[in-house]
């Protein structure tokens, strides 16, 4: 693949994935974004990625199909499944030099069933991804799909934030939400609510002894929608090679609320990889 920032991945006639790629400098080292149900390129592209390329590293942020410019044909699931599959086929088609996976909420669980697929990477970093299949998550993934139904992202976003984010960032974010003039519902068609409806067929079931390669989990307190420490723990101590940082005033998305905290964390852990 050629050094063109943006390009389609071709993965036939009707579906492609958009990918954003710079290829790594003197770090050698490529992060691999791999996104939330909720999340898109912008959430990498915006600020992350580019302060990550300044030091020197590589980045590779994509869309799954049903987020942002990625194509998808009627045929598409949007689904976990397909999602996984569409990791695996992207890292092959790009190769990415030295990859480090960087999964956003259930994003690190599609990475690290796409390395239990033969997916190659350095290591995997996991922001707030961590948890089990149980009542809890299964009440979520639903309320999420039908308050999309009801008021699109902007009501999830807005019902789900106390338990979702720090009180910082809730005072940041406090003037641009809440709108008086309410919330307008989305369509059975739209993607991000077909993303949502599919979201329950996620496997996190997953046999964490098997994923050798060196592990970072990124867990912020503040998490109390996700977040089951119990079983973080439990999780992290079936990991081979896990090393965990613990954010006391984090939220769900680290990377958005501590930008320069979580790059000196990524990064710190990069530069303990050795060459695969």
């Amino acid at each position: 693949m050629t050094a063109t920032p943006m390009q389609m991945i071709e993965l036939d006639a009707e579906n492609a994935i958009h990918t954003i790629y710079h290829p790594p400098g003197a770090k050698d080292q490529t992060f691999v974004f791999l996104n939330s149900m909720g999340a898109t390129t912008d959430a990498w592209e915006a600020k992350l990625a580019p302060m990550l390329r300044e030091q020197g590293y590589g980045t590779l942020s994509f869309d799954y199909r049903g987020q942002g410019k990625t194509r998808y044909g009627a045929d598409a699931k949007l689904e976990p499944e397909e999602i996984i599959s569409d990791i695996v086929a992207t890292l092959k088609a790009v190769k990415p030099r030295r990859p480090v996976l960087v999964g956003l909420s259930i994003g690190g669980l599609f990475g690290a069933h796409a390395v239990l697929r033969g997916a190659q990477a350095d290591g995997i970093v996991f922001i707030n991804t961590l948890r089990k299949a149980n009542a809890q998550v299964e009440w979520i993934n639903t309320l999420e799909a039908r308050l999309i139904a009801m008021g699109g992202m902007p009501l999830v976003l807005d019902v789900l934030r106390p338990v979702l984010s720090g009180r910082e960032e809730l005072a940041r974010l406090r003037p641009t939400h809440l709108p008086a003039e309410g919330y307008t519902p989305w369509p059975p068609e739209h993607p991000r609510r077909r993303l949502a409806e599919g979201v329950n067929k996620a496997d996190w079931s997953l046999p964490y002894e098997q994923l050798t390669l060196p592990t970072l989990v990124l867990t912020g307190l503040h998490d109390r929608l996700f977040r089951i420490q119990e079983d973080v723990d439990e999780i992290v101590a079936r990991l081979p090679d896990a090393t965990v940082v613990t954010y006391p005033d984090g939220g769900h998305s680290l990377q958005a609320e501590f930008p320069e905290r979580f790059i000196a964390n990524i990064s710190a852990f990069a530069g303990r990889l050795k060459k695969a």
